[in-house]
């Protein structure tokens, strides 16, 4: 009863706020593997398979300093049954430190993070360009 006069105990945004959270803290520290869990099928498709050629490229030197990375969850905001956004805050040793939007989605009761990236996008802070996946790597990555 208690629960349901408290306004931050609402078992579903705690379900996305979990999500989001493991997602990004994951994906903060270069552990795709794990992020993969939480991810919807679109997600591990695009998204993970670029971070995996990503990794490749810039090397063990640079994660070190990068990690270990923390994440907060800033704000939660459900917009439908199965859309949800959730803020976090992501900062690092080396001080590369952001606040971005994931969203997220519900596929089968189960929430998981949304996070496509454009499929031709510039970066000029490490002169990393990601290109168009070809489709034996996606249907590989199923």
């Amino acid at each position: 009863m208690l629960c349901l006069i408290m306004a931050g105990c609402n078992p579903e945004k705690k379900a996305i706020k979990d999500v989001a959270y493991k997602y990004s803290v994951a994906m903060a520290n270069y552990k795709v593997d794990d992020a993969e869990s939480y991810a919807t099928s679109e997600t591990r498709n695009t998204t993970l398979i670029v971070a995996r050629r990503m990794m490749k490229k810039v090397g063990d030197a640079y994660i070190a300093a990068d990690t270990p990375a923390t994440i907060k969850i800033l704000t939660v905001d459900q917009t439908s049954d199965t859309t949800a956004y959730a803020v976090y805050h992501k900062e690092t040793p080396s001080g590369k430190n952001f606040s971005d939007t994931l969203q997220l989605r519900k596929r089968n009761g189960t929430w998981q993070a949304h996070a496509l990236i454009p499929q031709v996008k510039a970066d000029n802070d490490n002169g990393v360009k990601q290109v168009p996946i070809p489709q034996s790597e996606t249907k590989q990555a199923e």
